[in-house]
């Protein structure tokens, strides 16, 4: 009997409950599909760093898990609160309380066994799905076929039903320990709100925005000087934001009142009162539910970003680092055993010699003074490249030859740092060098390897004469790994491999080298192996890239993915399962002389601002958050840059949070059958 019972609740649930029960099963395909990924062997052969995504996954799902326990425990709670009287009249009738929490533990694991079957089926085809663009990114052959690892099932399953399991577990305890007279009376139970008084949720208000302000303050603290930073700040403005946020939405409702409903005039303007009653009280009943969603939110936001412009740079570096298949530098210029591997092991299209010199750093530098640029370049030298050399350069990577006169320079930079260039030379038309100032001609930016190789940041070009004379000076710096550094660039027909680049690597000479260090107040010597040069290949790094690109744009994915269908779940239940009281409210309006259309458009309003509401603060931080913390990545991603990832980020979140508002919308008026 009790089992039919169950069962038969079971239906009915699946039914008030559909919007959660999808959001399982999305949960549980994402959740089966990056453990299949975290155990394929094809992934992890991919590249040597993909190796460690399966611990990172693994790392990443405890936090799904997590806030997968949290929706679960908080849909749980509303099911209990919804059915409380059904629940209560079960009790007066006889049926003793631990029948009452079997029951009701049976038909949810009943639509929790479902959830995971449906799942892990779905599941399946995610996998295929993320499988292939992951061969994709990284070129590679992938024919779809049907995968159903049991390992990746147990470990989906283990952590599904164990977090099931210990919810459901809660919530027989809770129904074990509820009086009758609770559960009659449990869907007329609010959140308790500490502050009561009006004036109090005000000043709250207005201490949350100072919060928010100082918060940015500290933040831009630590992150304008790159080289200072040590975190500090940054957990010190996280806290605020914290506090603040759950500060705001405990006191919003009021100043609402204050704002709205103090000014008569809007007050009794159309359906306001209406509206912003309905409002005010069911923010009174979830401020701490949706200071947690904003937090969420704000994750989802900041750490979205975070992830674009790490890719995004590490993008950029691949096209600003690497425009040549093979860069090699040496002291003493012996690229005969690097020559003879590459000949070996690689098709050869074109390569070349040449020397980059230092002299003592000029005024063009200044032009990086007072941008996140100044302290990323040595503050010693700058690198100078010969015009003959430069011109061969740009020839292997199909840029025009350029001319200069005897007294003319160019001043070649990244493409991120032009325009800081441009602006200096326009209003300094010449550069101090050699104890005579030289015309700079113009300011270049095509990708010529600029992280290190051919200089960092910028080098300048002189002509024949200028560096005759830089020759002839014996201009030498202080610093011996700096003197006559031999470059060697190599154009390939075929990206070369990270085998490739291991195999050079090997012919790096190496120097011992006595450092000296305080340990406890004591002098320290000990000996280091120094490399007399330099092997990269744009092969390598690119595997570097789409590995952590990978890891970081699939992870950033999974995680935002589960959190905005996890709040979005949470809001959308808390209206529907209210509709049965705004039902009765609705048809008043409807008997007060409201029309049809009246009617959807107030509904329309409040549960946009409903949805809209927890959104409010994460937007308004995260976009000076990223501004602040994108100050990080500007040598390879510009502003626009940021901006554009910004649109993105809370365009693709607007999305999936636009289809739960739209459901919503649709079954709330289905509800309350207008």
């Amino acid at each position: 009997m009790l089992g039919k019972l169950s069962f038969r609740n079971a239906k009915r649930q699946a039914k008030d409950y559909v919007i959660y029960f999808i959001t399982i099963v999305i949960a549980v395909a994402l959740l089966f599909s990056f453990n299949s990924i975290a155990v394929s062997s094809d992934i992890a052969e991919l590249s040597s760093s993909m190796k460690d995504f399966s611990q990172v996954i693994f790392g990443i799902n405890l936090l799904i898990v997590f806030v997968m326990a949290w929706l679960v425990n908080y849909t749980m709670r509303f099911m209990l609160e919804k059915r409380s009287k059904e629940f209560g009249t079960y009790e007066i009738l006889g049926i003793e309380k631990k029948d009452i929490s079997k029951m009701f533990t049976i038909e949810n694991l009943i639509i929790g066994m479902l959830a995971f079957v449906v799942g892990t089926a779905f599941g399946c085809l995610v996998y295929q799905v993320f499988t292939s663009i992951i061969m994709n990114i990284f070129e590679q052959p992938y024919q779809i076929a049907i995968v159903f690892d049991w390992k990746a099932v147990q470990t989906t399953a283990l952590c599904f039903f164990c977090m099931f399991v210990l919810v459901l577990l809660n919530s027989r305890r809770k129904i074990k320990k509820t009086k009758v007279h609770d559960l009659l009376y449990a869907d007329k139970q609010n959140e308790n709100n500490r502050i009561q008084n009006a004036k109090g949720n005000v000043a709250l208000f207005v201490i949350s925005i100072i919060l928010f302000l100082i918060g940015l303050f500290v933040l831009n603290l630590d992150y304008a000087d790159v080289d200072k930073m040590d975190g500090k700040e940054t957990m010190i403005a996280i806290v605020m934001f914290i506090t603040g946020v759950y500060l705001f939405y405990r006191s919003i409702s009021s100043f609402i009142v204050k704002r709205y409903l103090e000014n008569k005039t809007r007050k009794y303007q159309k359906n306001h009162l209406f509206l912003y009653r309905n409002l005010t009280s069911k923010i009174n009943t979830m401020s701490t539910t949706l200071g947690t969603i904003a937090m969420l939110f704000a994750f989802i936001m900041i750490g979205g970003n975070v992830a674009l412009l790490m890719n995004g740079m590490l993008n950029n570096e691949i096209a600003m680092g690497y425009p040549f298949e093979i860069m090699v530098s040496s002291l003493d210029g012996d690229f005969s055993k690097y020559r003879e591997y590459i000949e070996k092991n690689a098709k050869v299209t074109d390569w070349y010699e040449y020397q980059t010199y230092y002299i003592s750093k000029t005024n063009v530098h200044k032009a990086l003074e007072g941008t996140t640029f100044e302290e990323r370049f040595d503050d010693e030298l700058d690198t100078v490249l010969d015009l003959k050399d430069y011109n061969r350069l740009r020839e292997m990577l199909g840029y025009e030859s350029v001319s200069l006169k005897e007294d003319e320079v160019i001043v070649q930079c990244m493409k991120s740092a032009e325009k800081l260039f441009v602006d200096y030379a326009k209003k300094n038309h010449k550069i101090e060098m050699l104890g005579k100032e030289i015309k700079i001609k113009e300011v270049r930016a095509e990708h010529l390897s600029q992280l290190g190789f051919n200089g960092y940041m910028y080098c300048i070009v002189v002509s024949d004469a200028v560096l005759e004379e830089i020759e002839n000076r014996g201009l030498k710096v202080e610093k011996p790994s700096y003197n006559d550094i031999y470059k060697l660039v190599v154009q390939t027909e075929e990206t070369t491999t990270e085998a490739f680049y291991n195999g050079l690597s090997e012919y790096l000479v190496y120097d011992e080298l006595e450092q000296t260090t305080i340990i406890d107040g004591e002098e320290q010597h000990f000996m280091v192996n120094i490399a007399l040069g330099n092997v990269s290949t744009r092969g390598n790094r690119m595997t570097q890239v789409k590995s952590f690109y990978t890891m970081i744009s699939f992870l950033a994915f999974y995680v935002a993915l589960i959190f905005v269908m996890a709040t979005a779940t949470i809001l959308a239940i808390q209206q529907l399962s209210d509709s049965e009281k705004y039902k009765y409210r609705y048809e008043l309006l409807k008997k007060l002389g409201m029309e049809e259309q009246g009617i959807r458009k107030t509904i329309l309003k409040q549960i946009l601002f409903y949805f809209c509401l927890p959104m409010l603060i994460p937007v308004l931080i995260s976009i000076p958050a990223v501004l602040i913390v994108g100050q990080i990545f500007t040598v390879a991603v510009t502003v626009g840059e940021i901006w554009k990832n910004m649109v993105v980020v809370i365009g693709i979140f607007g999305l999936v949070y636009g289809i739960y508002f739209v459901a919503t919308d649709v079954q709330f008026e289905r509800n309350i059958e207008i």
